[in-house]
Protein backbone atom coordinates (compact mmCIF):
# COMPACT_ATOMS: atom_id res chain seq x y z
CA UNK A 1 0.00 0.00 0.00
CA UNK A 2 1.53 3.14 -1.22
CA UNK A 3 1.41 5.99 1.09
CA UNK A 4 -0.40 8.12 -0.75
CA UNK A 5 -3.05 5.61 -0.84
CA UNK A 6 -2.68 5.47 2.90
CA UNK A 7 -3.11 8.98 3.09
CA UNK A 8 -6.28 8.89 1.35
CA UNK A 9 -7.54 6.44 3.22
CA UNK A 10 -6.72 8.24 6.56
CA UNK A 11 -8.71 11.55 5.13
CA UNK A 12 -11.63 9.36 4.64
CA UNK A 13 -11.51 7.76 7.84
CA UNK A 14 -11.70 10.87 9.62
CA UNK A 15 -14.10 12.44 6.82
CA UNK A 16 -17.22 9.68 7.25
CA UNK A 17 -16.30 10.20 10.91
CA UNK A 18 -17.22 13.49 11.09
CA UNK A 19 -20.64 12.54 9.25
CA UNK A 20 -21.06 10.47 11.33
CA UNK A 21 -20.75 12.68 14.77
CA UNK A 22 -22.72 15.70 12.58
CA UNK A 23 -25.81 13.09 12.54
CA UNK A 24 -25.31 12.04 15.77
CA UNK A 25 -25.14 15.63 16.93
CA UNK A 26 -28.32 16.00 14.84
CA UNK A 27 -30.41 13.70 16.91
CA UNK A 28 -29.30 14.65 20.40
CA UNK A 29 -30.30 18.44 19.07
CA UNK A 30 -33.67 17.37 18.29
CA UNK A 31 -34.26 14.94 21.56
CA UNK A 32 -32.89 18.05 23.69
CA UNK A 33 -36.13 20.31 21.51
CA UNK A 34 -38.91 17.86 21.65
CA UNK A 35 -40.67 19.22 24.55
CA UNK A 36 -39.88 22.86 23.70
CA UNK A 37 -41.59 21.41 20.16
CA UNK A 38 -44.41 19.90 21.46
CA UNK A 39 -44.88 23.25 23.61
CA UNK A 40 -44.72 25.28 20.49
CA UNK A 41 -47.55 22.80 18.64
CA UNK A 42 -49.47 23.06 21.72
CA UNK A 43 -49.99 19.46 21.11
CA UNK A 44 -50.60 16.49 24.10
CA UNK A 45 -48.23 13.72 24.59
CA UNK A 46 -50.78 11.52 22.67
CA UNK A 47 -50.02 13.32 19.33
CA UNK A 48 -46.48 13.97 20.34
CA UNK A 49 -46.24 10.24 19.98
CA UNK A 50 -47.28 9.94 16.96
CA UNK A 51 -45.08 12.66 15.47
CA UNK A 52 -42.29 10.76 16.85
CA UNK A 53 -44.15 7.68 14.31
CA UNK A 54 -43.82 9.91 11.65
CA UNK A 55 -40.58 10.23 12.00
CA UNK A 56 -40.30 6.13 12.76
CA UNK A 57 -42.13 5.97 9.40
CA UNK A 58 -39.84 7.97 7.37
CA UNK A 59 -36.85 6.34 8.23
CA UNK A 60 -37.97 2.80 7.52
CA UNK A 61 -39.92 3.73 4.57
CA UNK A 62 -36.24 5.21 3.27
CA UNK A 63 -33.82 2.93 4.44
CA UNK A 64 -34.39 -0.23 2.02
CA UNK A 65 -34.79 2.84 -1.12
CA UNK A 66 -31.38 3.67 -0.17
CA UNK A 67 -29.77 0.61 -0.71
CA UNK A 68 -31.04 0.49 -4.04
CA UNK A 69 -29.34 4.13 -4.56
CA UNK A 70 -26.06 3.44 -2.60
CA UNK A 71 -25.91 0.43 -5.48
CA UNK A 72 -26.30 2.63 -8.79
CA UNK A 73 -25.00 5.59 -7.54
CA UNK A 74 -22.36 4.83 -4.78
CA UNK A 75 -21.93 5.37 -0.95
CA UNK A 76 -20.30 8.72 -1.61
CA UNK A 77 -22.83 10.43 -3.56
CA UNK A 78 -25.58 9.30 -1.64
CA UNK A 79 -24.01 9.87 1.72
CA UNK A 80 -23.54 13.75 1.16
CA UNK A 81 -26.82 14.20 -1.04
CA UNK A 82 -28.83 12.57 2.22
CA UNK A 83 -26.58 14.58 4.95
CA UNK A 84 -26.60 18.27 3.09
CA UNK A 85 -30.80 16.92 2.57
CA UNK A 86 -31.08 16.31 6.20
CA UNK A 87 -29.37 19.41 7.56
CA UNK A 88 -32.65 21.78 6.47
CA UNK A 89 -34.93 19.67 8.06
CA UNK A 90 -33.08 18.96 11.07
CA UNK A 91 -33.60 23.37 11.07
CA UNK A 92 -37.31 22.49 9.94
CA UNK A 93 -38.72 20.56 12.36
CA UNK A 94 -37.95 22.55 14.95
CA UNK A 95 -39.25 25.71 13.67
CA UNK A 96 -42.61 25.00 12.63
CA UNK A 97 -46.08 25.85 14.56
CA UNK A 98 -48.95 24.24 12.50
CA UNK A 99 -49.59 21.00 13.04
CA UNK A 100 -49.54 19.47 9.39
CA UNK A 101 -46.56 21.10 8.90
CA UNK A 102 -44.65 19.69 11.89
CA UNK A 103 -46.22 16.11 10.95
CA UNK A 104 -44.93 16.52 7.61
CA UNK A 105 -41.46 17.95 8.89
CA UNK A 106 -41.46 14.87 10.54
CA UNK A 107 -42.06 12.86 7.80
CA UNK A 108 -39.22 14.52 6.20
CA UNK A 109 -36.68 14.75 9.12
CA UNK A 110 -36.91 10.61 9.29
CA UNK A 111 -37.06 10.35 5.50
CA UNK A 112 -33.56 11.68 5.32
CA UNK A 113 -32.15 10.67 8.45
CA UNK A 114 -32.76 7.47 7.60
CA UNK A 115 -31.60 7.54 4.59
CA UNK A 116 -28.08 9.19 5.86
CA UNK A 117 -28.15 5.95 8.19
CA UNK A 118 -27.79 3.24 5.82
CA UNK A 119 -25.16 5.87 3.43
CA UNK A 120 -22.76 6.73 5.88
CA UNK A 121 -22.48 3.34 6.97
CA UNK A 122 -22.41 1.83 3.96
CA UNK A 123 -19.22 4.18 2.93
CA UNK A 124 -17.47 3.92 6.21
CA UNK A 125 -17.46 -0.33 5.98
CA UNK A 126 -16.26 0.32 2.06
CA UNK A 127 -13.56 2.56 4.00
CA UNK A 128 -13.19 -0.59 6.77
CA UNK A 129 -12.75 -2.90 3.93
CA UNK A 130 -10.67 -0.73 1.75
CA UNK A 131 -8.28 -0.44 5.21
CA UNK A 132 -8.24 -3.64 5.85
CA UNK A 133 -8.51 -3.21 9.41
CA UNK A 134 -11.66 -2.83 12.30
CA UNK A 135 -13.40 -0.02 11.85
CA UNK A 136 -16.77 0.56 11.89
CA UNK A 137 -17.15 0.44 16.15
CA UNK A 138 -14.83 3.95 16.37
CA UNK A 139 -17.26 5.14 13.40
CA UNK A 140 -20.38 4.45 15.83
CA UNK A 141 -18.52 5.49 18.56
CA UNK A 142 -18.45 9.32 16.90
CA UNK A 143 -22.27 9.30 16.31
CA UNK A 144 -22.69 8.29 20.10
CA UNK A 145 -20.58 10.95 20.78
CA UNK A 146 -21.73 13.38 18.34
CA UNK A 147 -25.66 12.71 20.15
CA UNK A 148 -23.74 13.56 23.54
CA UNK A 149 -22.62 17.04 22.71
CA UNK A 150 -25.71 17.38 20.59
CA UNK A 151 -27.87 16.88 23.40
CA UNK A 152 -25.38 19.28 25.79
CA UNK A 153 -25.38 22.12 23.30
CA UNK A 154 -29.08 21.80 22.88
CA UNK A 155 -29.32 22.50 26.77
CA UNK A 156 -27.43 25.18 26.20
CA UNK A 157 -29.49 26.49 23.56
CA UNK A 158 -32.76 26.60 25.61
CA UNK A 159 -30.91 27.77 28.79
CA UNK A 160 -29.95 30.85 26.63
CA UNK A 161 -33.08 31.28 25.40
CA UNK A 162 -33.24 30.22 21.85
CA UNK A 163 -35.16 27.63 22.17
CA UNK A 164 -37.36 29.44 19.79
CA UNK A 165 -35.76 27.84 16.73
CA UNK A 166 -32.99 30.51 16.26
CA UNK A 167 -30.71 28.35 18.06
CA UNK A 168 -31.68 25.58 15.69
CA UNK A 169 -31.27 27.00 12.71
CA UNK A 170 -27.56 28.37 14.02
CA UNK A 171 -26.78 24.80 14.44
CA UNK A 172 -28.14 23.51 11.40
CA UNK A 173 -26.10 26.08 9.47
CA UNK A 174 -22.50 25.25 11.06
CA UNK A 175 -23.83 21.93 10.76
CA UNK A 176 -23.96 22.35 6.72
CA UNK A 177 -20.56 24.21 7.20
CA UNK A 178 -18.48 21.56 8.49
CA UNK A 179 -19.97 18.58 6.36
CA UNK A 180 -18.96 20.66 3.19
CA UNK A 181 -15.61 20.90 4.82
CA UNK A 182 -15.52 17.10 4.87
CA UNK A 183 -16.92 16.41 2.02
CA UNK A 184 -13.90 16.31 -0.42
CA UNK A 185 -11.99 13.83 1.74
CA UNK A 186 -15.40 11.36 1.68
CA UNK A 187 -13.84 8.18 -0.52
CA UNK A 188 -15.80 7.18 -3.46
CA UNK A 189 -15.85 3.66 -4.40
CA UNK A 190 -17.40 2.50 -7.68
CA UNK A 191 -20.99 1.77 -7.75
CA UNK A 192 -21.88 -1.77 -8.11
CA UNK A 193 -25.01 -1.46 -10.51
CA UNK A 194 -26.38 -4.62 -8.93
CA UNK A 195 -29.78 -5.67 -10.67
CA UNK A 196 -33.09 -5.50 -9.43
CA UNK A 197 -35.33 -3.08 -7.26
CA UNK A 198 -34.05 -0.08 -5.86
CA UNK A 199 -36.22 -1.30 -3.03
CA UNK A 200 -34.48 -3.34 -0.91
CA UNK A 201 -35.97 -5.62 1.99
CA UNK A 202 -34.42 -8.18 4.12
CA UNK A 203 -34.07 -11.61 2.18
CA UNK A 204 -31.57 -14.65 3.16
CA UNK A 205 -28.62 -13.70 5.92
CA UNK A 206 -29.80 -10.23 6.31
CA UNK A 207 -32.71 -11.68 8.05
CA UNK A 208 -31.02 -13.41 10.37
CA UNK A 209 -28.38 -10.34 11.25
CA UNK A 210 -31.60 -7.73 10.75
CA UNK A 211 -33.43 -9.69 13.60
CA UNK A 212 -30.07 -9.70 15.75
CA UNK A 213 -29.71 -5.72 15.15
CA UNK A 214 -33.68 -5.36 16.10
CA UNK A 215 -33.52 -7.23 19.65
CA UNK A 216 -29.82 -4.87 19.86
CA UNK A 217 -31.90 -1.69 18.73
CA UNK A 218 -34.85 -2.92 21.36
CA UNK A 219 -32.94 -2.76 24.39
CA UNK A 220 -31.56 1.09 22.88
CA UNK A 221 -35.17 2.29 22.63
CA UNK A 222 -36.65 0.71 25.61
CA UNK A 223 -33.86 2.13 28.19
CA UNK A 224 -34.95 5.49 26.36
CA UNK A 225 -38.69 5.22 27.79
CA UNK A 226 -38.29 3.08 30.34
CA UNK A 227 -35.04 2.93 32.43
CA UNK A 228 -35.71 6.43 34.48
CA UNK A 229 -39.35 5.25 35.12
CA UNK A 230 -37.55 1.58 36.43
CA UNK A 231 -34.75 3.25 38.61
CA UNK A 232 -37.60 5.37 40.32
CA UNK A 233 -39.56 1.74 41.06
CA UNK A 234 -36.69 0.11 42.07
CA UNK A 235 -34.68 2.02 44.13
CA UNK A 236 -36.96 5.19 44.96
CA UNK A 237 -34.52 7.70 43.24
CA UNK A 238 -36.25 11.25 42.28
CA UNK A 239 -36.79 12.04 38.81
CA UNK A 240 -33.86 14.24 37.93
CA UNK A 241 -31.51 11.59 39.79
CA UNK A 242 -33.74 8.83 38.01
CA UNK A 243 -32.36 10.25 34.78
CA UNK A 244 -28.73 9.09 34.70
CA UNK A 245 -29.39 5.75 33.91
CA UNK A 246 -29.57 6.19 30.72
CA UNK A 247 -26.67 8.82 30.92
CA UNK A 248 -24.82 6.05 32.44
CA UNK A 249 -25.90 3.69 29.54
CA UNK A 250 -24.75 6.42 26.64
CA UNK A 251 -21.47 7.33 28.37
CA UNK A 252 -20.34 3.84 28.58
CA UNK A 253 -21.22 3.06 25.19
CA UNK A 254 -19.90 5.63 23.38
CA UNK A 255 -16.37 4.94 25.35
CA UNK A 256 -16.13 1.25 24.44
CA UNK A 257 -17.25 1.80 20.86
CA UNK A 258 -13.76 3.70 20.38
CA UNK A 259 -12.12 0.61 22.43
CA UNK A 260 -14.37 -1.60 20.40
CA UNK A 261 -12.14 -1.51 16.87
CA UNK A 262 -8.93 -2.53 19.08
CA UNK A 263 -11.00 -5.54 21.00
CA UNK A 264 -12.36 -7.16 17.61
CA UNK A 265 -8.82 -6.76 16.34
CA UNK A 266 -6.90 -8.96 19.04
CA UNK A 267 -10.45 -11.23 20.27
CA UNK A 268 -11.98 -11.65 16.88
CA UNK A 269 -15.37 -10.74 16.06
CA UNK A 270 -17.22 -14.03 17.09
CA UNK A 271 -16.01 -13.24 21.06
CA UNK A 272 -16.45 -9.44 21.10
CA UNK A 273 -20.37 -10.46 20.30
CA UNK A 274 -21.18 -13.00 22.39
CA UNK A 275 -19.18 -10.99 25.32
CA UNK A 276 -21.70 -8.22 23.91
CA UNK A 277 -24.80 -10.33 24.33
CA UNK A 278 -23.99 -11.84 27.55
CA UNK A 279 -22.99 -8.23 29.13
CA UNK A 280 -26.52 -7.12 27.90
CA UNK A 281 -27.89 -10.10 30.05
CA UNK A 282 -26.40 -9.43 32.87
CA UNK A 283 -26.71 -5.63 32.77
CA UNK A 284 -30.37 -5.51 32.05
CA UNK A 285 -30.93 -8.23 34.76
CA UNK A 286 -29.16 -6.69 37.20
CA UNK A 287 -30.79 -3.34 36.81
CA UNK A 288 -34.19 -5.03 36.92
CA UNK A 289 -32.93 -6.90 40.27
CA UNK A 290 -30.99 -4.38 41.97
CA UNK A 291 -33.06 -1.42 44.24
CA UNK A 292 -29.76 0.17 45.39
CA UNK A 293 -28.73 3.04 42.71
CA UNK A 294 -25.55 2.75 42.36
CA UNK A 295 -25.70 -1.33 41.64
CA UNK A 296 -28.68 -0.41 39.06
CA UNK A 297 -26.56 2.38 37.41
CA UNK A 298 -23.91 -0.11 37.18
CA UNK A 299 -26.07 -2.67 35.40
CA UNK A 300 -26.87 0.17 32.60
CA UNK A 301 -23.23 1.25 32.08
CA UNK A 302 -22.80 -2.88 31.73
CA UNK A 303 -25.42 -2.91 29.29
CA UNK A 304 -23.89 0.14 27.59
CA UNK A 305 -20.46 -1.69 27.54
CA UNK A 306 -22.09 -4.78 26.18
CA UNK A 307 -24.21 -3.47 23.40
CA UNK A 308 -21.71 -0.99 22.25
CA UNK A 309 -20.40 -2.93 19.53
CA UNK A 310 -22.66 -5.70 18.47
CA UNK A 311 -24.83 -3.14 15.91
CA UNK A 312 -21.33 -1.96 14.32
CA UNK A 313 -20.48 -5.54 14.14
CA UNK A 314 -23.83 -6.48 12.44
CA UNK A 315 -23.59 -3.60 9.79
CA UNK A 316 -20.16 -4.39 8.79
CA UNK A 317 -21.60 -8.07 8.37
CA UNK A 318 -24.36 -6.88 6.64
CA UNK A 319 -22.16 -4.84 4.37
CA UNK A 320 -20.17 -8.02 3.22
CA UNK A 321 -23.33 -10.95 2.30
CA UNK A 322 -22.35 -12.53 -0.66
CA UNK A 323 -24.47 -11.18 -3.32
CA UNK A 324 -25.70 -7.97 -2.19
CA UNK A 325 -24.03 -4.27 -2.76
CA UNK A 326 -22.71 -2.53 0.58
CA UNK A 327 -25.49 -0.37 0.87
CA UNK A 328 -28.52 -2.94 0.16
CA UNK A 329 -27.17 -5.21 2.91
CA UNK A 330 -26.67 -2.36 5.44
CA UNK A 331 -30.35 -0.75 4.19
CA UNK A 332 -31.97 -4.21 4.37
CA UNK A 333 -30.05 -4.97 8.47
CA UNK A 334 -30.94 -1.48 9.29
CA UNK A 335 -34.84 -1.65 8.11
CA UNK A 336 -35.18 -4.82 10.82
CA UNK A 337 -33.15 -3.37 12.99
CA UNK A 338 -34.62 0.06 13.64
CA UNK A 339 -38.19 -1.49 13.62
CA UNK A 340 -37.10 -2.50 17.53
CA UNK A 341 -36.85 0.95 18.01
CA UNK A 342 -40.42 1.85 16.73
CA UNK A 343 -41.96 -1.29 18.18
CA UNK A 344 -40.44 -1.89 21.28
CA UNK A 345 -41.41 0.83 23.95
CA UNK A 346 -45.36 0.25 22.67
CA UNK A 347 -44.75 -3.42 23.27
CA UNK A 348 -43.23 -3.20 26.55
CA UNK A 349 -45.60 -0.50 27.94
CA UNK A 350 -48.32 -2.88 27.15
CA UNK A 351 -46.62 -5.57 28.88
CA UNK A 352 -45.73 -3.08 31.93
CA UNK A 353 -49.21 -2.17 31.83
CA UNK A 354 -50.34 -5.32 32.85
CA UNK A 355 -47.50 -6.83 35.01
CA UNK A 356 -44.80 -4.06 35.36
CA UNK A 357 -41.98 -1.89 34.44
CA UNK A 358 -39.61 -4.37 36.44
CA UNK A 359 -41.09 -7.54 34.49
CA UNK A 360 -41.26 -6.08 31.02
CA UNK A 361 -37.57 -5.35 31.18
CA UNK A 362 -36.56 -8.63 32.55
CA UNK A 363 -38.23 -10.43 29.67
CA UNK A 364 -36.21 -8.22 27.32
CA UNK A 365 -33.08 -9.30 29.26
CA UNK A 366 -33.59 -12.44 27.56
CA UNK A 367 -32.33 -10.12 24.29
CA UNK A 368 -29.30 -10.56 24.97
CA UNK A 369 -28.80 -14.10 25.46
CA UNK A 370 -30.12 -14.57 22.22
CA UNK A 371 -27.40 -12.43 20.33
CA UNK A 372 -24.80 -14.22 22.61
CA UNK A 373 -25.72 -17.49 21.26
CA UNK A 374 -26.23 -16.57 17.40
CA UNK A 375 -23.16 -14.75 17.21
CA UNK A 376 -21.97 -17.61 15.14
CA UNK A 377 -24.25 -16.33 12.07
CA UNK A 378 -21.79 -13.88 11.59
CA UNK A 379 -18.87 -16.48 10.54
CA UNK A 380 -21.53 -18.74 9.16
CA UNK A 381 -23.62 -16.97 6.93
CA UNK A 382 -21.32 -14.04 5.78
CA UNK A 383 -18.12 -13.76 3.89
CA UNK A 384 -14.93 -12.37 6.18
Amino acid sequence: MTTTHTSSLAAARWSISTVFLLNGAGIGLWAAHVPVVQARAGIDTATLSMVLLTIAAGALLAMPLMGGFTARWGTRRMTLWSGFAFTPMLALIMNVDALPLLFAAAFAFGVTNGALDVAMNANASEVETARGVPTMSSFHGFFSLGGLIGAALGGVILKQGWGDGQGALAMAILTAIVLALAAPRVMAFAPSHEAGSHFQLPRGAAVSLGLLALLCFAVEGALVDWSALLMQERTGAEPARAALAYSAFSIAMAACRFAGDRLIGRFGALRVMVLGGLAMFAGLATAVLSTHFLLSAAGFCLIGIGAANVVPLLFGAASRIPGMSAGAGVAAVATLGYGGLLLAPPVLGYIASQASVMVALGMLSLSGLVIALSAGIIKRQVAD
